[in-house]
């Protein structure tokens, strides 16, 4: 085996870590008020790696006080494992600035209640006929 490939580490992670998607909300992504962005997390992995050890042999020699037999070392490599962490990234989803989450989807919000109409996109009011102002509170002359 050549030792450039013996230096190089392999990562394990589960198959759950992998490939499974991570759900990080229960928001309708194709609501147009959803907003997405990509955040980094860490997990904990497995790693193998090839270890070095010296391994001792034998081998004929001319050493007549050894019998003729002399020791000699050499590096040998073995699988070993070790914890690692290997950063992930995963998109996470959020209503957009001036929308709250309202079960699956991003509703306006209105820093004024709309008295007598509803939030039809952030801070704006569409008043009931007959009514008028920021926050549909001013009644109209007809």
């Amino acid at each position: 085996m050549a030792m450039s490939s013996l230096c190089h580490s392999t990562l394990t992670l589960a198959v759950a870590l992998c490939f499974l998607p991570c759900i990080t909300s229960s928001l309708n992504l194709e609501d147009p008020n959803v907003c997405s962005h990509w955040e980094s997390y860490s997990v904990t992995v497995q790693e193998s790696y090839a270890h070095p050890f010296d391994q001792i042999y034998y081998t004929s020699c001319s050493d007549i006080l050894n019998w003729f037999k002399c020791t000699r070392h050499r590096v040998s490599y073995r699988t070993a494992y070790r914890r690692g962490t290997k950063t992930m990234y995963r998109r996470k989803s959020q209503c957009c600035p001036g929308f709250n989450e309202n079960g699956e989807i991003c509703a306006p919000h209105c820093a004024e209640s709309c008295v007598h109409g509803r939030c039809i996109a952030p801070n704006t009011c569409r008043c009931e006929p007959g009514w008028g102002g920021s926050n549909c509170s001013s009644e109209e002359d007809t």
